[in-house]
Parts: structure tokens; C-alpha cells; sequence
């Protein structure tokens, strides 16, 4: 649907062509040979366009289904040329960036990341703060917001290019954010940038990386050199989950003589949880890592993780039990990690980790309705990205008991990544 919405404009447009040039073929408007006819046709089913039928004369009295359809496509045609003429001033001349545009903030993307940090930008900045948006996708649903914001211009192009960011006036920015879950094409731009030669003094260049194996090896070498030593690469996914765990520790939900984790998805949220976790120095043998995931994630090769060593030269704190592949909704599931649960007594936080609000709710409604007793016991918390967390904890309330309900936690990731891309990038929330 996507993509017949980039095409029906043009679709249209050469609808209206074809049954014009049918209709003045058959209206009895033009007379001559065949061939005269259809390149007679032809012209004047152009000239609709172009003219609006000014120097073709107009069609007879409404009395037929060709002289009908004649008067539809007089006006039709011309409000389509009228509509491309608007949208070139728009975009070409009144979209157009001023030459002497400077102090202003460059967004590169405008995926999740990108949306929340647009409006991070409009909360801490003063009104009139001028921001340039780079985004490629047409059908990206956050371009209506830029395109009416008076101090935004938008450009609609690939930001990794070179062109397109001198375009954006990278020289004179006062802030560059490169805000993409694409790690290649952010540093790619990020080099880019850097190849282009000194900017003004005090510029700030913000580059987000979610592949925590990248950003260890890139902290080694790449951000060493003189030219990216004050570039600040930052990870919303990882502050996030940072806080949640923190969160954990603090509100007494881990035990003392160990904790059992499991993880319902294993994606980059999951991955970031799981990092957090192997990191933390109180956690030892008696703490236990359970993952159920349907598929293998992109960039997550579970099977080649070696158990025990999330970081290089040292071993993992707690044990990691090889991933189970099975589909989480399955019983069939619920049954093999009630198997590895058995004669368990420590606390089980059951962590739903899929980029579906829906499907995670519905798998802790499920599990804590028909579940073993070893997961009806476990607290549930589910990755939520939707600003409907009220919503759906009404859902909860109508189908689960109080006692079930408050065992199952709704984790706002939107709002706590607004948080962290506040604090990572402006220094805190406004």
C-alpha cells in the first residue's frame, strides 16, 4: 500500500491522458484522416493538461457518455497540473535552504530514534531554533510534523552522502545528530563529515550505535583519532535498559541467593538486557539466563555465543543455558522452561522483549492464565513502545486478577528512550 501511495499521482495523471485522448478520438471534435485524427488526439488530450482545452475549444452539450467524460477530464486535468505546480514551489523554491543558514541542528534520520529527538530538539530549544531534517522515505509517518514546523526545512535524501549534507550546511551547523538503528549508514555519514574539513568552533557531532561489539572495537581504533575524539556516540536501547535494570535492583525484585531471568525475544532490547545483566558484578553462579526466542535475530548469532564469555578474557558471571528456538506462545515452550525451573525457589523475572506491544502483553496475560505454576509465579515485564501503557494496563485489569495484575509490569521504552536521548544528547530532560 506503501508503494502504490508513492505512484497514484503519476497513475492518475496518465489515466486522465488515455481517456482523454479516447474521448476527443470519438467526440466528432476532430475531423480529418485517421491518422490526422489520433495525433490531433493526442495534442489536444495534452492541452488539457497544459492549457486547459483554452485553445482546443470546448465540447458539445453534456448528451453522451464521451462529451460527459469530456467535461470531467477539462476540469480534472487541470487541478493535477495545478497540484505538481505546488508541490515544486514548495519543495524548490520555498523549501529551499538559505546559503547563509547557520547555528543550526542537523538531523540525520527520522525513524523512532529520530521522531523523539525532533521533539526533544522543539522542547529545549527556543522556539525559533532552526533545524534542518534529513530523511529519505516518502512515506516515513513523521514527515508531517517537520513539513509544518516554520523553523524546519526538510530534505529528502540519503544523509549519507556527501552532497546532501553540505546541502544541509554542515559547515555552519552548531549541532549534528545522527539518530538511525543503522549503524553502517551512520558512519558512513559520520566520515563523510569528517572528510569535508573543519567546521565552525563548538560544533557537536552525536552518532548513535546499537551494536555494542562495534562500538568496543570502533573505541580502540576509529574514536582514537585526532579527528573523532570528540564525536559522542550514544545508545538509547542501552540507557533504557540500563534504567530498567536498575530499577530491578533497586525495588528488591532480584533475590539474594539468586535470580532467574528469562527473555522472551531476543532482539536488540533483549540484547542490551542481557548485556546489563552479565556485566553487573553481584551477579554469580546462582543466577540463572533462560532465552526463548521464535527466530534468530539479525546480528545476534545466539548458537556461536560462547556460554560464559560475554566479554573478551572474561567468563560470564551467571549460567547461560543454550537458546530455545520454540515459538513462545506454544505451551510446548512454557513446558521446557518449566522443566529447567523445577525445584526452583528464587525469584523468575520473566522479561517480554518483542517489538509487538500487543503480542507481549498477550503472552503474560496467556502464561499467567494457563501457564505452568513455575511461570504463573514469575513477574512479567513487558517492553511497551506505545504511548497507550494507560490503555493496555486497563486490558490487564479486565483480564487478570489484582494479584495477577501486579505481577506484570508495563516497561514505557518510548518514554525512558526520550529520557535517555535527553540526558545522552542535551544533557537532560527540559
Amino acid at each position: 500500500m506503501r508503494r502504490l501511495g508513492l505512484y497514484w499521482k503519476p497513475v492518475m495523471v496518465t489515466l486522465v491522458f488515455l481517456l482523454g485522448f479516447a474521448a476527443f478520438l470519438h467526440s466528432g471534435m476532430i475531423i480529418g484522416e485517421p491518422s490526422e485524427r489520433v495525433l490531433k488526439s493526442l495534442y489536444y488530450a495534452l492541452a488539457l493538461f497544459f492549457l486547459g482545452g483554452m485553445d482546443i475549444g470546448l465540447p458539445g452539450a453534456p448528451s453522451t457518455p464521451v462529451t460527459i467524460l469530456l467535461w470531467i477530464l477539462y476540469f480534472v486535468a487541470p487541478v493535477f497540473t495545478a497540484g505538481f505546480v505546488y508541490d515544486f514551489i514548495q519543495k524548490k523554491l520555498l523549501g529551499r535552504i538559505p546559503r547563509g543558514l547557520k547555528g543550526h541542528t542537523i538531523l540525520c534520520g527520522l525513524g523512532r530514534n529520530g521522531h523523539l529527538i525532533f521533539e526533544l530538539i522543539r522542547e529545549t530549544f527556543p522556539r525559533g531554533h532552526k533545524l534542518v531534517v534529513i530523511e529519505k522515505s516518502e512515506t516515513n509517518p513523521y514527515l508531517a510534523a517537520v513539513r509544518k514546523d516554520p523553523h524546519a526545512w526538510l530534505i529528502q535524501n540519503d544523509f549519507s552522502r556527501l552532497p546532501v549534507l553540505e546541502a544541509a550546511r554542515i559547515k555552519r551547523a552548531q549541532r549534528i545528530i545522527f539518530s538511525t538503528n543503522l549503524d553502517l549508514d551512520n558512519l558512513n555519514a559520520l566520515m563523510e563529515l569528517k572528510s569535508h574539513g573543519p567546521a565552525i568552533p563548538g560544533q557537536s557531532v552525536h552518532c548513535h550505535l546499537g551494536d555494542l561489539e562495534m562500538l568496543d572495537n570502533l573505541q580502540q581504533t576509529l574514536f582514537r583519532e585526532e579527528a573523532y575524539k570528540k564525536v559522542h556516540v550514544f545508545n538509547g536501547y542501552q540507557c533504557a535498559t540500563r534504567q530498567l535494570y536498575q530499577m530491578l535492583k533497586t525495588g528488591a525484585f532480584l533475590g539474594t541467593e539468586g535470580t532467574v531471568f528469562i527473555l522472551f525475544g531476543y532482539g536488540r532490547f533483549a540484547h542490551m538486557l542481557f548485556s546489563h545483566i552479565c556485566a553487573d558484578p553481584n551477579r554469580g553462579v546462582a543466577d540463572e539466563i533462560i532465552i526463548v526466542t521464535q527466530k534468530m535475530a539479525s546480528g545476534y548469532d545466539l548458537e556461536r555465543m560462547p556460554p560464559g564469555s560475554v566479554r573478551e578474557g572474561m567468563a560470564a558471571p551467571c549460567r547461560i543455558h543454550p537458546p530455545l528456538f520454540m515459538d513462545m506462545h506454544h505451551p510446548a515452550a512454557w513446558a521446557q522452561v518449566d522443566q529447567m525451573l523445577e525445584g526452583n525457589t528464587r525469584p523468575v523475572l520473566a522479561f517480554l522483549c518483542r517489538d509487538n506491544d500487543v503480542a507481549n502483553l498477550d503472552l503474560a496475560i496467556s502464561i499467567k492464565l494457563k501457564g505452568p505454576e513455575s511461570l504463573k509465579k514469575a513477574t512479567f515485564i513487558c517492553r511497551m513502545y506505545a504511548e497507550t501503557v494507560g490503555e493496555l494496563n486497563d486490558m490487564l485489569d479486565h483480564r487478570l486478577t489484582p494479584n495477577q495484575t501486579r505481577d506484570v509490569i508495563l516497561f514505557p521504552l518510548q518514554a525512558e528512550l526520550k529520557r535517555a536521548f535527553a540526558t545522552e544528547i542535551f544533557g537532560g530532560m527540559p
